[in-house]
């Protein structure tokens, strides 16, 4: 909501009876855009250019402007997909049409200027910070005072821009915090007032994809069918393995975010996730990622060194991905499937059973073929496009991902079925193993039913996300696991 208020106080210039003929100096990094530019081209630089983005790290022992100027050097920044401050925007699009002169003057670099600038026709001039001089603060509001002699208006939102409230004839405070605003109003007198944006709980519980734990409830998996249900202690290791790898897991959820912001924020829905849309700075989301990993594998670690050295390999691959292996076709998929066996060998490992090989195979035919499912959805999404960005796949691609996706569903049940006639039935393992035939239809159909979906256009990005919301699904899996169960007891 958008409050406009003209306070009855004298500006440094002198009372002005109309604040409004004064230049509008606008800020750029969380002001005209909801995100700040320089953790924007870092965070880009990291994902591509890992190397680059050490080195531009060592600049910063030369000053910030010098840190700047190397991470631009990397033209990597995608400026157009920026996410912007609807609201300001608009206000300052009604200003320019009364013949108001409007400035864009910023603290960051001034190839990220000059491009932001371009992105919009509002601004009569684009100032921005050189190698030798950073536009920020004090310096800030001595270059607008030489520049603006008669007086300026300025629209800013951190404590950093008090220096140049001090010195303007009037302020647009953008999100400025309660502390901020209550000191430019003693300042100067105030123009407009933009509320800003906050995360909200959801929005945190998006970021962390705490609904993505449904997936770590893998690693119980050879807990029963390892038969070690009856052990305390390997129930206390699966499930304190589990707390510490989903909070791992949840880390490169928002590293993956990260590497993902531009190709995310020109995608249909995934454009209003909480960093994409600016709703969690990205220093709060780098500094969260780095926390949260830090943290789970601190506790993986008490858990013994192989249940780190896996979680750690995971961390390897999963990082591998976001920073290089995403955009291979086919590659991707099979790293994704093989992430979700690393679960499963995860639990064994926690529970201190010997896992069949049977099952590592259906797992990685089983997990291939979702996986193909995912990208399925998203390539018939983008048919339109030679290159789907953030992919290694073009439109054409669909029918190719249709048919290894159904014959890896194919391979996983014949796999599964196979298990049940050369392992499970001659053992002893099952009081009644033929009960296991109901866990292999209900798996056989609710992979149908999937694909059948997929087929359709009626499944969302992620089949695991959408089976644990999917009344259907969640039938189809308590029956296959009252199969099991029976096998079992009875």
């Amino acid at each position: 909501m958008i409050g406009r208020l003209l306070l009855g106080k004298e500006s440094h210039f002198g009372a002005y009876s109309d604040i409004d003929g004064l230049p509008l100096v606008v800020d750029l990094d969380d002001t005209l855009l909801r995100t700040d530019t320089l953790y924007e081209s870092f965070a880009a630089v990291l994902f591509k250019k890992p190397l680059s983005a050490a080195r531009a790290l060592v600049e910063l022992r030369r000053g910030r402007p010098a840190f700047k100027s190397a991470l631009c050097a990397e033209g990597l920044l995608d400026v157009q997909s920026l996410p912007i401050n609807e609201e300001l925007v608009e206000y300052l699009e009604r200003q320019k049409s009364g013949g108001r002169e409007i400035h864009l003057v910023s603290a960051a670099a001034q190839t990220i200027v000059d491009a932001v600038a371009d992105r919009f026709d509002l601004f009569d001039s684009s100032p921005g910070s050189s190698y030798a001089r950073n536009l920020k603060g004090s310096v800030k509001a001595a270059y607008l005072q030489s520049l603006f002699p008669q007086g300026f208006v300025y629209a800013g939102d951190s404590r950093a821009d008090l220096a140049v409230w001090r010195e303007a004839g009037a302020a647009v405070l953008v999100g400025t915090s309660n502390a901020v605003s209550r000191k430019a109003e003693g300042y100067t007198k105030i123009e407009a007032r933009f509320d800003g944006i906050s995360a909200s709980t959801k929005d945190w519980r998006q970021l962390f994809r705490l609904h993505q734990w449904s997936k770590n409830a893998l690693i119980f998996v050879a807990l029963f069918l390892g038969h070690a249900y009856g052990d305390p202690s390997a129930w206390l290791s699966v499930i304190a393995g589990f707390v510490f790898f989903s909070i791992t897991a949840s880390g490169t959820y928002v590293l993956n975010d990260l590497a993902d912001l531009s190709s995310d924020r020109r995608h249909a829905t995934k454009r209003e996730r909480p960093m994409a849309a600016g709703r969690i700075p990205l220093r709060l989301g780098m500094t969260a990622a780095f926390a949260t990993i830090g943290f789970g594998l601190i506790g993986m670690l008490a858990l013994g060194a192989i249940p780190f050295l896996l979680t750690l390999f995971y961390l390897a691959i999963t990082l591998s991905y976001s920073f290089r292996f995403k955009t291979a076709a086919m590659l991707d998929v099979l790293i994704l499937a093989s992430l979700y066996t690393i679960r499963i060998i995860l639990g064994a490992e926690l529970a201190d059973v010997v896992l069949s090989d049977w099952l590592l195979v259906f797992s990685m035919f089983f997990f291939l073929s979702l996986s193909m499912a995912k990208r399925y959805v998203e390539v018939v999404k983008a048919a339109s496009e030679t290159k789907i960005r953030g992919r290694g796949y073009s439109g054409a691609d669909a029918v190719l991902l249709l048919n290894f996706g159904i014959a890896t569903c194919s391979c996983a049940v014949f796999t599964v079925c196979m298990y049940l006639l050369e392992a499970a039935f001659p053992s002893n393992a099952y009081s009644t193993p033929q009960l296991l035939w109901i866990a292999v239809l209900s798996i056989a159909l609710w992979s149908m039913r999937i694909w059948l979906l997929a087929a359709r256009g009626e499944l969302d990005d992620d089949p695991v996300a959408f089976a644990v919301k999917d009344r259907k699904s969640l039938f189809l899996g308590i029956i296959a696991a009252l199969g099991v169960g029976g096998a079992i007891l009875f």
